[in-house]
């Protein structure tokens, strides 16, 4: 149920990385430009585009004085936002990516949940879009009525990542106040996958109570070739280290700040060692040969978890590859 009054002095900034994106990005800020809900500020920071995405978002810029266009050299998506983050002047806070759109309504339904003074967090539901359709992501009710812990720990360890919103930063809205209590919440540009995760369990560490609804405001495009959904198997044994390497952060943020979840990080921990040294097995060509004995010791020393059966089977897979190989 949407909020009776919308309260019209608040302002939403929207963070939005972009790189390489002249054929979406016009979709992408216009979806903002077209929103309901008028006090908004779009903060992209091109990320050391080699195309025309600089010169696109410049053009939208000189027209709406709310669109503001920031470059770097390349740096990444985190670094990118990073930039962004140090630029917000709004009270709440949402990320776009640059090949996204949000739905015409969003930010309308979205900045009406915040008359409770209490919700520092408002997560909201997702259409996936693909070349075969859309599919609209729900929340099961033992999500939309979870506390903030629940959230905390299934995002820091969950079989299907969909589950909990995923840790993404694309289906928040966050109050800033919050945020920069105690020093702002910024995205951890040594990794480059799973920082989204991180922040989420550093941001929700912040707030006092969240807000789930089951209304999707934000359109999520599954592209070909994009580097998340890549098949290349060099980028997917880079992915898997790097995946890996944001787990050990995340237990050690874990084990320094939110010691209850000591149990999630080790599981999380655990899985990214099996899958990493599962795909580093199938796709030996492609690996770092100290980065793959490194993480054979760190597996051999670790406790055992029965995550799922997935995991199992890879869990006997490489037990029984590293005793024939003399591992």
């Amino acid at each position: 149920m949407i909020g009776k009054i919308m309260n019209k002095n608040l302002k939403v900034s929207i963070v939005m990385p972009a790189y390489n994106n002249e054929n979406y990005i016009e979709k992408t800020i216009e979806s903002v430009i077209d929103q309901t809900y008028p006090s908004w500020e779009l903060i992209i920071v091109n990320d050391g585009s080699s195309d025309n995405t600089y010169n696109i978002c410049q053009g939208y810029a000189k027209k709406d004085k709310r669109i503001k266009v920031y470059t770097q050299c390349n740096k990444g998506p985190s670094a990118a936002r990073n930039n962004a983050l140090k630029r917000v002047s709004g009270d709440l806070l949402m990320f776009v990516d640059a090949d996204d759109t949000l739905v015409k309504n969003a930010l309308s339904i979205l900045v009406s949940y915040f008359d409770n003074s209490l919700i520092d967090l408002c997560i909201y539901s997702w259409n996936e879009i693909d070349s075969k359709g859309k599919k609209v992501h729900k929340y099961l009710q033992s999500e939309v009525s979870a506390k903030k812990e629940d959230y905390f720990r299934n995002i820091g360890y969950s079989s299907n990542w969909n589950m909990y919103s995923g840790g993404y930063p694309w289906n928040k809205i966050w109050r800033i106040s919050s945020l920069k209590h105690g020093g702002m919440v910024y995205f951890d540009e040594r990794v480059n996958m799973l920082e989204d995760r991180l922040y989420a369990l550093a941001a929700i560490d912040k707030i006092r109570e969240l807000k789930v609804i089951n209304i999707p405001l934000y359109n999520y495009f599954i592209r070909n070739g994009s580097t998340s959904h890549s098949k290349n198997s060099k980028e997917v044994v880079q992915q898997a280290e790097e995946i890996y390497n944001a787990m050990k952060l995340e237990y050690r943020y874990i084990e320094e700040n939110h010691i209850s979840a000591i149990d999630v990080a080790k599981k999380s921990l655990f899985q990214g060692q099996v899958n990493y040294l599962m795909v580093s097995i199938l796709n030996q060509n492609f690996i770092d040969k100290k980065a793959f004995l490194r993480v054979v010791n760190e597996f051999n020393n670790s406790k055992f978890y029965f995550l799922n059966l997935k995991i199992f089977v890879k869990y006997i897979y490489i037990k029984i590859y590293l005793y024939f190989k003399h591992i």
